[in-house]
C-alpha cells in the first residue's frame, strides 16, 4: 500500500471513529441554574443523546438556552469523549409588574419578563404605571426603564419600607408602606437620591409623613401632614 493509500485508510478509520457510540453524546450536563428547571436547558440546546459529538451544533445551543426567560448568559463545551457541558448564570428579578389576564409579571432591571403568576411574588416591590408586559422571555416598553433602574438599585432597608414605585410625568417616586411618599423626580443622580431618602426616614419620625423630596439629594425636605400630595 502506497503512502496515499495509507493516509486514506487512516482517513476513513478516523472518520469511522467520530461517528462511532465512543464519540457519541452520552450526556448533556448543566450548572448555574437556580430558576431554570434542567430539562428545560437540556430541552433548549437542541441536543439529543447518542447523536455524534461532532455534529454538536454549539451556536444553535446557545441560541436556545439564552431564549429561555430567566438566562442571562451561557457557555456550553464538548468534553470528550461524550459530554457536553452547559453553564449558565441567570438574571437577577427586580420588580413585580401586572400583567393583565396573567396576573403579575416578574422582571429584570432590562425589563425581561422572567415569569407570570396569579398572585404578585413575595419579596418584590411592585412597579406601577409602565405598560403591560407579554409572556416570559419577552421585554416590556422602554419607558419603563427610570422605575426599574430604580429598583434595582434600593438599598435593602429602604427596599423594606417601599411598596410601590410610581412612574409618572413629574418621574419616579416611591410609595412607602406605613403612608408617604418619597419623590425622586427624573432617574438621574439615583444612587444619591436613594441614600438621601433612607437617611431621612432613618433619622426622623415619620409619623405623619406626608412626603420626603429628594429631587436635590443634597437638600433633602419633609413634609407632614394629610393632602400635600
Amino acid at each position: 500500500m502506497g503512502v496515499l493509500g495509507i493516509l486514506v485508510a487512516v482517513l476513513v478509520v478516523g472518520l469511522g471513529l467520530t461517528r462511532s457510540a465512543l464519540l457519541d453524546v452520552d450526556r448533556v450536563t448543566v450548572s448555574g441554574a437556580q430558576h431554570t428547571p434542567v430539562a428545560s436547558i437540556q430541552r433548549a440546546t437542541g441536543i439529543r443523546s447518542h447523536s455524534p459529538m461532532t455534529d454538536v451544533d454549539l451556536d444553535r445551543a446557545r441560541r436556545g438556552v439564552l431564549a429561555l426567560p430567566w438566562i442571562r448568559t451561557v457557555s456550553i463545551t464538548r468534553d470528550w469523549p461524550g459530554t457536553v457541558r452547559v453553564v449558565v448564570t441567570e438574571r437577577t428579578a427586580v420588580a413585580v409588574v401586572a400583567a393583565g389576564a396573567a396576573g403579575f409579571a416578574l422582571v429584570d432591571r432590562d425589563g425581561r419578563v422572567l415569569e407570570t403568576s396569579p398572585a404578585a411574588p413575595t419579596g418584590y416591590v411592585v412597579v406601577a404605571n409602565v405598560p403591560t408586559p407579554s409572556a416570559p422571555g419577552t421585554t416590556i416598553d422602554p419607558s419603563s426603564g427610570d422605575a426599574l433602574a430604580v429598583a434595582s438599585s434600593l438599598p435593602p432597608d429602604l427596599h423594606a419600607k417601599v411598596s410601590m414605585i410610581v412612574l409618572d410625568a413629574n418621574g419616579v417616586s416611591l410609595r412607602l408602606t406605613e403612608g408617604g411618599v418619597v419623590r425622586l423626580g427624573p432617574a438621574t443622580d439615583v444612587d444619591a437620591k436613594l441614600r438621601a431618602a433612607d437617611t431621612v426616614l432613618t433619622s426622623v419620625d415619620t409619623k405623619n409623613l406626608c412626603a420626603v423630596d429628594v429631587r436635590v439629594a443634597a437638600a433633602p425636605s419633609l413634609t407632614r401632614g394629610k393632602g400635600c400630595l
